[in-house]
């Protein structure tokens, strides 16, 4: 592998001054100077945070989604394998879903 990119993996992995102090990447040490000059800013460490707070909500609705459908379909499949040995009105009953709901399903089989 390059020498200059195993320098800029280095650094993206532990950005401090001593890694880029040792790197003889011109490109690792144009990046530094302006890591350093972000993180002294203010504004910046703000918009970083803001963002940083977006993306964890972001992220958490995600998984909630995820879940929700995930629970949706494990209820679809338990009205499925109920299809064959009870009515639609008992499977709407028992799993929650509506009764238009189990009816798609029978017609889906």
């Amino acid at each position: 592998m390059d020498e200059e990119l195993l320098e800029f993996l280095a650094y993206v992995e532990h950005s401090t001054d001593a890694v880029a102090n040792t790197a003889k990447s011109m490109l690792v040490k144009e990046i530094h100077k302006k890591v350093t000059y972000l993180k002294q800013d203010k504004s910046m460490e703000v918009q970083y945070m803001t963002l940083l707070e977006r993306d964890k909500e972001k992220f958490e609705e995600g998984k909630e989604e995820g879940r929700e459908e995930g629970i949706k379909e494990g209820v679809y499949k338990v009205a499925r394998s109920l299809l064959d040995i009870l009515d639609d009105n008992t499977i709407a009953d028992k799993t929650g879903l509506s009764y238009d709901e189990v009816k798609r399903l029978r017609e889906q089989l």
